[in-house]
């Protein structure tokens, strides 16, 4: 049996993913291929009947064409005929719905089409060779080092645009090193020379119902000597030409930009253009600072939006501590980023504020601390913990603004700094373990094992006060603990009311969820269109929360 994947392999076409194959009438009526029947019918137009038969291809996906089989079609076969290979497009096709279009040559032996005259004349063309490899260099014209691309002008070189076509030329007359001069310039079109004396002249002019621009006249031989200095190699034209170099290497000297275009095109561009060069290049990849500030007032619309949202789901049950760090900025705009954080129950960091300073100081970090107090409405800070790092700025604001909340250090810069004298990582072990101490006879005699190695190392540790960063003195965990305690008192049954309130949630979730079993990765939930594979061994699902 002859399917119709089969008969577009052996017409050479390659569709491998088809639902539909139909074969068009003169009608216009579409008519379905589908088993053998219909392809002793084919063969049999093809034999008989002659001429060409219009096929078209469904791709799997598309929508499907209502259509009859082909075997109960009594209507005379067609007789056009093109080649369209999958992912190709004719000039008519300007839906992507529409089916894709395959179309044989076919012919009765000894018979002959209108137009062929000699069998071994080549199939006509609407394009010859030559224009379309020319489309071919345009679309592959890439600025490179010594602009390879851009040496040759021609006639009836086309451009989306007069901005375009002056880039280009811009580009030939600093790689053939020539100083071409605009004779004429408007807005639609603009004529190019060289020097006096020199036969060169370029017209670039607008296609007629604004189709763009092309070459109308072109002299390209010239008699002038080699330019040193070229009015083309505009501020535009370099910034484009070093855009790769810039965005690779942003430190790069404007030193080594001038010796660039010396070496390659024998140019003197002096430093002051150049560094405006490399300014207007950054600008391009950074976005400007005009532009930056345009955008800040929606930046703070949005940000007033998401900060509400913070805000509420802090309160509704977060716990109540808080992390507070800054960062160097180390892009174009410089500055300190401070952060205030949280934890959710999914140990996610949860942001609650944040603000660019100029310097982390006592000042900045008290107006920081100031804002988050008024805005969570903290208080004294009385049942609130904060982490930060010994950042002197943070430690006096903290003090300051929130007298009665625990401010703990992190331990991550303490070992850094303590670390830089007793470095090893047994010393790195010890350090860890009275951190991790949970009552204060364990940090005692973590340090007494450590005093057995060195006293030094001991005192050194204890320098940076014990409360402020080994659990044993983290007294807000303790009280949560025995806050649950009480409240497990109070349980009516097994399980906790929150977790059966999430429970219940879940149930109804789960009653609009289909469940596959998948083998040994586990099973696979599909709710509407989205699908997870859930594996019960690792506790782990591809929905990652």
């Amino acid at each position: 049996m002859v399917d119709k994947v089969d008969l577009l392999f052996y017409y050479g076409v390659g569709f491998s993913k088809v639902q539909q194959l139909l074969l068009k009438g003169p009608s216009g009526r579409y008519y379905l291929i589908e088993g053998d029947s219909s392809i002793r019918t084919i063969q049999i137009a093809l034999s008989v009947r002659s001429g060409v038969l219009e096929l078209f291809a469904v791709d799997e996906g598309d929508d499907v064409v209502p259509a009859i089989d082909i075997s109960y079609n009594n209507e005379p076969y067609l007789v056009t005929i093109d080649v369209a290979t999958e992912g190709e497009t004719s000039e008519e096709e300007n839906d992507e719905n529409e089916p894709y279009l395959v179309t044989l040559d076919t012919a009765i032996e000894g018979e002959s089409s209108e137009e062929e005259n000699d069998e071994n004349e080549p199939y006509p063309s609407d394009y010859n060779s030559e224009e379309l490899e020319s489309f071919r260099l345009e679309k592959k014209r890439e600025v490179n080092k010594q602009l390879d691309n851009f040496k040759e002008l021609e006639k009836s070189m086309s451009f989306k645009n007069l901005e375009e076509a002056k880039k280009v030329v811009s580009y030939y007359s600093i790689a053939r090193k020539v100083a071409l001069r605009i004779d004429k310039s408007d807005s639609v079109r603009v004529r190019y020379k060289c020097i006096v004396g020199c036969p060169f002249v370029c017209l670039i002019s607008e296609v007629k119902k604004g189709q763009g621009f092309e070459i109308k006249t072109l002299q390209t031989k010239h008699t002038c000597p080699e330019a040193f200095k070229n009015r083309r190699a505009t501020q535009q034209a370099l910034a484009h030409y070093f855009k790769k170099k810039v965005q690779n290497d942003p430190k790069c000297k404007v030193n080594e930009m001038r010796k660039i275009v010396d070496d390659n095109f024998r140019l003197n561009i002096s430093y002051s253009k150049m560094k405006r060069v490399k300014r207007l290049v950054l600008e391009k990849l950074d976005g400007s600072y005009v532009d930056d500030f345009n955008k800040l007032e929606g930046y703070a619309q949005e940000l007033g939006t998401a900060t509400l949202a913070l805000k509420s789901g802090w309160r509704a049950g977060l716990r109540p501590f808080i992390g507070l760090d800054g960062t160097f900025l180390k892009g174009k705009f410089k500055g300190i980023l401070l952060v205030a954080l949280e934890q959710d129950s999914m140990k996610h960091f949860y942001p609650l504020s944040w603000a660019v300073v100029d310097r982390e100081t006592i000042r900045t970090c008290k107006w920081f601390i100031e804002l988050l107090r008024n805005s969570l409405g903290l208080a004294d800070g009385e049942g609130l913990t904060l982490m930060s790092d010994m950042q002197k700025g943070l430690i006096g604001a903290v003090g300051d603004l929130l007298p009665k909340a625990q401010h703990r250090w992190c331990a991550r810069p303490i070992e850094a700094n303590w670390s830089r004298s007793w470095s090893g990582v047994q010393m790195k072990k010890m350090f860890w373990w009275s951190a991790w101490s949970t009552y204060e006879e364990e940090f005692n005699d973590q340090l007494k094992s450590m005093g057995s190695l060195s006293k030094q190392v001991a005192k050194d540790l204890l320098w940076y006060p014990p409360q402020h960063w080994y659990k044993a003195f983290f007294d807000t965990v303790m009280k949560i603990l025995k806050q649950l305690e009480e409240e497990g008192k109070w349980w009516t049954e097994e399980y906790c009311p929150y977790s059966m309130d999430l429970y219940h949630d879940f149930r109804m979730i789960a009653q609009s969820c289909q469940v596959i079993a998948n083998g040994d990765l586990g099973y696979e939930v599909a709710e509407g269109i989205d699908r997870h594979v859930v594996n019960l061994a690792t506790k782990k699902c591809t929905c990652r929360t």
